[in-house]
């Protein structure tokens, strides 16, 4: 094999690395970190179970660290069966979650290998793969800790790669591609991000069902649709550990369905008005092309702004300089969601050359690519278009997932593909230099009225401007920033279209190389992105890792309450923010808050019912739930006198008739008396009522988050009510009295777990938590691995010993006409479709 074939990719990958190095310099060369609250967050839900894996070796699969207890694979997943997992390492370079500069670099790399299956050339892929990589999109979700989003997006590319070779007849390169990039995406935990990829993969697969039609090539299309089935079948049986154990677990949060009357209306899914929060506005779809459109975002520094600089010297005191920043960013938004980080910037050059591959390019790609683009967008705009509601009523799964918003990632991905695909077909033999210069004007004035449009339509206004209402002057200078930040940033992408402009009027008319204009066009579109970028990633926002990754030091509180030497309870921490927002209380103890972006929907019930607003009236359900400790607001410790322990028995079960009774009960309930169950739950416990025994005892001697162990004595058969978490016996918690399989418990009391004992001394019961889907998954996850592995390292033998093909992708000079064979080879490559 010639390896001199690869020396152009090795360049183009080592520009494309020392692109992210150069601008996230002090992640690659000085070790620092953004200082990530989503994953500080993470890392604080998982300190139970890190602990437990650092002593036996093997992660518990459920933590009480959060919301006094959920299964511990939705925070840490430790499945062993996915042999892809080395693969996915390897690809990420065996780094950590903050070496940011890598996740961006694979990004552009897999948005590289994409465009050159598109049949790009390699100097213009660069563009494409620029135009993917440093943007605002991926800066904003990796300041905000948004990982596995990042992740998900960097392996995205690698699907589509794989799909195209498969629909072009590239049978066992393609489908191997395809499957092993997607069991990756799958990996990388962001199921949301994986949907969308499937959802364009649908659009492609449409277009190349027309195609197929047109060209009689129909049994191709259905071998390649059966092989991308496989494919993808085999990626998700490879992650099934981690996505059978999710489905069971969604069924139960706030995604899923709830019991209650009064919620079911929103079905099996969030609720509408949830899922459609964070939704782009249709005018502020302005940003992609103008990125102060709408003011910008709570990431940026408005040091420069007239508020700013007003309101600073009425600074109160203790006032940091970056509270200052944030409140003045959050005053001059503008736009429709409630904040965002930065503005989402597609880039203006980026957008002109996307239009003018539209008008010019014949590649097959091209309307995928931009029906893609544009369903993204329309996704983002979610409660703004009527199309969003009919997706929420008919789309599989579309209700499962919130922040619509987040589409424009993958709207990212198409609109960089098209601006290569545009700057190839106008440096190819492809068109004459009539059709060229016409595509190039229509472009230009496309993309210059989006910019005019931008500037006429800019509103002064936003919806935080009622915070300045007594203070006109304030308001005035507001106003003024809007204004001038908007103006500033229009003539900035007029700007940048028009050098865009400039260099390929230079190139058509012969006046600069093919070559030349391809690496100006990258520079250009790699200083309006890193321009753009570098708004909201100063260099003040990078902190040294070690500080950053470090726990919190715990306050005197924390240290107060872990004297206490009883093996299991919780704390109500208020005093680090709300209950469903707060993971740093779960560095110290068992908590009852948490953050999860799918909690409990029983716990969120009870949370908006009875602890929000009401804590002080039912600090007797804090105690059910084994809530010994409450921390206030002013940081001190109350012990919570109506705290119930680690278990105990009822006198009386009353069985209510719906969940919303059970519910509304829990506002008069006597727990340490009385167990309230739903008639769905009596089963066999109908008419059971225990018999009093004043001497009947039980008490937890073990505890272990995946084996809770009790010892009892009972003259007759009780009822104990357990302060953990009610999850159902079906998806994992199996219960053993004296180590022989017993019956399973029941949900009391809306949330908890309650469960007949029959008489006994000293009776042993354990509970254990063995979820079926986990452990059969890791085998069925085993096989699935091993058979896309052995694909894969099949498809690269085949590649290995097969002659390279012919390259079709020759950028053209215009000062001379093209070589009979270089346009005999275009030609060839027009009619048979290759490279489309």
């Amino acid at each position: 094999m010639d390896f001199r074939r690869f020396l152009p990719h090795l360049i183009a990958v080592g520009v494309l690395m020392l692109v992210s190095l150069m601008v996230f310099s002090p992640n690659a060369f000085q070790g620092k970190v953004l200082p990530q609250q989503d994953n500080d967050n993470a890392r604080g839900m998982q300190t139970e179970t890190r602990r437990y894996l650092d002593t036996e070796g093997k992660a518990p699969l459920w933590t009480n660290s959060a919301f006094g207890g959920m299964p511990g694979y939705q925070i840490y997943a430790d499945a062993k069966g996915n042999l892809t997992i080395p693969v996915f390492r390897a690809v990420f370079l065996w780094s950590d979650v903050g070496t940011v500069w890598i996740q961006v670099f694979v990004a552009m790399v897999f948005m590289y290998l994409f465009l050159l299956v598109l049949g790009i050339d390699w100097r213009v892929g660069l563009i494409g793969a620029l135009g993917y990589g440093i943007t605002s999109y991926h800066v904003d979700i990796l300041e905000a800790g948004h990982t596995t989003k990042m992740l998900a997006l960097a392996l995205a590319p690698a699907i589509f790669a794989g799909a195209v070779l498969l629909y072009r007849g590239n049978f066992l390169s393609g489908g191997s591609l395809m499957g092993l990039a997607l069991a990756l995406q799958i990996h990388s935990s962001h199921v949301q991000i994986t949907y969308y990829s499937g959802l364009l993969l649908v659009f492609l697969a449409i277009f190349s069902l027309l195609d197929a039609v047109r060209s009689g090539a129909l049994k191709q299309w259905a071998i390649a649709s059966g092989i991308a089935l496989a494919a993808s079948g085999l990626a998700f049986a490879a992650n099934l550990p981690r996505l059978w154990t999710t489905y069971e677990y969604t069924q139960e949060t706030i995604r899923g369905r709830s019991e209650l009357s009064s919620k079911s209306a929103k079905g099996d899914g969030l609720d509408k008005d949830y899922l459609f929060g964070w939704s782009y506005g249709i005018g502020e779809s302005l940003t992609l092309l103008v990125p102060h459109y709408a003011g910008g975002g709570a990431g940026e520094s408005p040091a420069s702004t007239k508020l700013f600089k007003a309101l600073s010297k009425q600074m109160p005191p203790g006032t940091t300089k970056r509270q200052m920043e944030r409140q003045v960013s959050a005053l001059l938004y503008s736009g429709e969601q409630p904040f965002v980080g930065t503005a989402i910037y597609f880039g203006a050059a980026l957008i002109f050359l996307a239009i003018l591959g539209v008008f010019l390019s014949e590649n097959r790609a091209r309307w995928w690519l931009l029906t893609g683009g544009v369903f993204t967008i329309i996704l983002a705009w979610g409660k703004h278009f009527f199309l969003n509601d009919l997706f929420f009523d008919v789309l599989p799964l579309f209700n499962k997932f919130r922040a619509v918003s987040m589409a424009l990632g993958m709207g990212q991905l198409c609109f960089a593909a098209l601006a290569a695909i545009g700057v190839q077909a106008f440096m190819s033999m492809d068109s004459s230099a009539e059709e060229k210069k016409r595509a190039l004007f229509w472009s230009a004035g496309i993309a210059a009225s989006g910019c005019l449009l931008a500037l006429l339509s800019a509103s002064t206004t936003g919806p935080n401007d009622e915070a300045l209402a007594q203070n006109p002057d304030l308001l005035r200078l507001l106003e003024e920033d809007r204004a001038a930040m908007v103006r500033s940033d229009v003539m900035r992408s007029l700007a940048m279209i028009g050098i865009a402009f400039t260099i390929l009027s230079l190139y058509l008319t012969g006046r600069l190389r093919a070559a030349l204009g391809v690496f100006a066009l990258s520079a250009l579109i790699l200083a309006d992105h890193w321009g753009v970028v570098s708004r909201t990633l100063t260099a003040d926002k990078w902190v040294n890792k070690k500080t950053a990754t470090a726990p919190p030091a715990p306050e005197a509180f924390d240290q107060q309450i872990q004297q206490d030497p009883d093996i299991h309870y919780r704390v109500l921490d208020l005093s680090r923010g709300g209950i469903t927002g707060n993971a740093t209380t779960s560095y110290f103890h068992k908590s009852l808050s948490g953050y999860h972006a799918a909690k409990l929907q029983r716990f969120q019930d009870v949370v908006d019912m009875y602890l929000n607003a009401k804590l002080g009236e039912n600090l007797h359900i804090v105690g059910m739930m084994n809530g010994k400790y409450i921390v206030t607001q002013q940081k001190q410790v109350i012990p919570n006198t109506m705290a119930l322990g680690h278990a105990w028995f009822v006198q009386h079960i009353t069985a209510v008739a719906t969940p919303d009774d059970e519910l509304q009960a829990l506002g008069s309930l006597n727990p340490k008396d009385t167990a309230l169950i739903a008639e769905a739950y009596l089963g066999a416990l109908r008419g059971f009522q225990p018999t009093a025994d004043t001497n009947a005892t039980i008490e937890l001697i073990s505890y272990h988050p995946d084996k809770m162990v009790y010892k009892y004595s009972a003259a007759t058969d009780q009822f104990a009510v357990f302060p953990e978490m009610y999850y159902p016996p079906s998806k994992g918690w199996s219960c053993y009295v004296d180590g022989e399989r017993s019956g399973d418990f029941t949900k009391v009391d809306y949330l908890l777990r309650g469960m007949r004992l029959p008489a006994g001394k000293e009776r042993i019961l354990e509970m254990r938590f063995e979820p079926r889907s986990f452990y059969v998954g890791e085998k069925v996850s085993l096989i699935g691995s091993i058979l896309l592995l052995i694909a894969a390292v099949a498809a690269l033998f085949f590649w290995y010993r097969s002659p390279p093909a012919p390259s079709s992708t020759r950028l053209v000079n215009m000062d001379r006409p093209p070589s009979p064979v270089a346009a005999s080879t275009a030609e060839k490559g027009r009619k048979t479709g290759k490279g489309r």
